[in-house]
Order: C-alpha cells, then structure tokens, then sequence
C-alpha cells in the first residue's frame, strides 16, 4: 500500500490501523481491506458461473456476501458484493485481492471483462456504533438490512450492515478527507471484532482454499445460493447441504487476556490431538473452524488455554441451513 494513501495521526500494526486518540466508536479506516472491480458486457454472465451467490438477483439498492470456490468446493475468497453502476465491486482482504482476479483471470478468457484491483486509488472506511444491534439470521432481515446506498457526485458507495455499522467505498481522497473531518477516531479492530460478534470469517492467504463455505456458515449469513444454476465448486457445496451432515462447526473462542494467535493455528486437546483452526483472531477474542464434537475445557492455541462457547446463532440448532433450498431437492 503506498503511503500516501492516507494521511493521519496513528499507525498500522498487525492488529489494523490505529489512531493516536482511539476512540470506542466513530470512524476508522479498513485498511486490511480493498476493491476489485469486474465490468464489461459479460461481468454478471461470467460471476454467475463462478461465485456462490446470486448474481441475476443482486439488485442496485442491496449488497450481499459471496464466495469463489475451487472445483473441489473450497473457498480461493469470500466477499462483500456490489453493483456499481455497470460493473460488480467485491471488498476482500487485501492480500487476497490479487489471488482472487488470478483465480478468475483462468476462466475469464471467453467472456468480455475486465478485472481492476483498486488497492490505493480506492479506499476502504467504516463507521463503528458504540452499541452493536442484536443479530438477527432471518434470511428477511438480513437483506432488508444490507441497504447499499450510492452517491452520485463522488460515485461512492455506503454499505450498512444489519447490526448497525456502515462502510464505505471512497476514491482515496474523499476517504482522506472524510477521516480527517472526523471528530472521533476508532481503532480497525473495533471492526474486526463487530465481525467476530456476528461470526463473519474473512479467507486469509493462510486460509484459502481450506474450507468449504459452510465450514464458516456462509450458508447462514446468505452467501450462498441453493436456487441458482452451476457454479465452480457448486456440486461439493451442494451435496454437503441436501446430502450430508458437516463435521465441522464455525466456534467462538476466547482467551482470559488479549494474545497474538494466527489464522490456522491448530486447536489440540488435552491428548494433543487437533480437532480445530483459528479463524479469525482479535485481541482475546476469535472465531474457530472445529469438528462437530469437542470437549468442554482443556483446549489450547498453541500453548495458549482457550474457552470455546457456540455462537448465538448456532445456539439450540444441529441442522444445516436450508432455507434457500428448493424443496423438491431436499426431499430427494
């Protein structure tokens, strides 16, 4: 990232950016995050045969998750998707934004688009409410709650989140002044920590292709569609829906005071045996890929005690999510 992407007083550290004066709410800056745009004739004919979600469907006023799968149903990405005028903007970790157009720069050669990282001249900010609403896995609610909104002077696009936080996807300068003219300053990892209250995996470059989608409940937050027509990875991914049980359950994990833990680090038993990875980390708080049936204490990250707990969502379910299935599938 060049530096003069943003100027302000604070830092970047591997826990995000990081203000001199951080506030517990306002706005911050994403800059684990950046944009990849997919236009021309043929963008939403192409992305439909390759990501989970539904294209056809996506309209100008909601955004919705998604992710791209290799033929064996594990995810190179996962996403924020928008329409952006006449092309498809996706919002991914940085690092990953320049696997995922390789990724699809292989299937591409037969349809007329064009993929452009916006690493710089585009940016990434997000406002963070003091209060986060309660989450609400309603298939209803959730798009009723992903308002996507444009602004036609700047060509920005303000995205809110069901539990009340909004990002924006600014050209550099308006990000720069917008942050500048902010009374408060946030930390980046207020963000990452709205994600992990909701259960929301971001694919790292240490993750991909590690999981199926619903290894993360993408199936739960409507990032996959179980309506549309094929896709790269779509009969792993289905099959797992209609014809089996996953063995593996996304898990809240804590630990008693903050700690540095890396995305794919092994949870092990008492016995040293693993039944799990690291997800997402933050602080003292993160979120877990773990078998089905784990025990109640004697887990460790890597020497470090860890208490798993299951999301709010998951609580009191054992089945899969299929509210999106056509039913005469699912009787089959």
């Amino acid at each position: 990232m060049s530096e003069a992407s943003i100027v302000l007083p604070g830092q970047i550290d591997p826990q995000g950016f990081i203000p001199e004066q951080p506030a517990t709410q306002g706005l911050t800056w994403l800059s684990a995050f950046a944009l990849l745009e997919i236009s021309g004739p043929d963008s939403e004919r192409f992305l439909q045969g390759q990501l989970t979600c539904d294209m056809t469907s996506l309209k100008a006023d909601r955004w919705t998750l998604g992710a791209c799968c290799t033929a064996k149903g594990r995810m190179v990405a996962n996403f924020v998707i928008a329409r952006h005028g006449d092309s498809v903007w996706l919002r991914l970790p940085r690092a990953q934004v320049s696997a995922l157009r390789q990724h699809l720069a292989r299937y591409a050669v037969f349809f007329k688009v064009t993929m452009t990282e916006h690493l710089d001249d585009w940016l990434v900010t997000a406002d963070v409410p003091a209060e986060l609403s309660a989450y609400d896995d309603n298939p209803d609610s959730l798009s009723d709650g992903r308002l996507l909104q444009h602004d036609s002077s700047d060509n920005s696009l303000t995205l809110h989140w069901p539990d009340g936080r909004v990002e924006y996807w600014l050209p550099s300068e308006k990000a720069n002044a917008q942050l500048q003219q902010a009374p408060e300053l946030t930390a980046e990892q207020q963000w990452w920590l709205g994600d992990i209250a909701e259960g929301i995996v971001w694919v790292e470059e240490a993750s991909r292709e590690a999981w199926v989608p619903q290894f993360i409940d993408w199936h739960i937050h409507e990032g996959i569609s179980f309506r549309k027509g094929c896709y790269t990875g779509q009969e792993i991914v289905a099959r797992l829906q209609y014809l089996g049980k996953s063995k593996k359950n996304l898990v809240a994990v804590s630990t008693v005071a903050d700690a540095n833990i890396a995305i794919m680090t092994a949870l092990q038993d008492s016995q040293g045996k693993t039944l799990g990875d690291i997800a997402a980390w933050c602080g003292r708080l993160g979120l877990a890929v773990m078998n089905s049936d784990w025990p109640e204490s004697g887990i460790k990250a890597g020497e470090i005690p860890v208490t798993l707990a299951r999301l709010s969502y998951t609580e009191g379910t054992t089945e899969q999510n299929n509210s999106d299935a056509d039913p005469a599938i699912t009787d089959n």
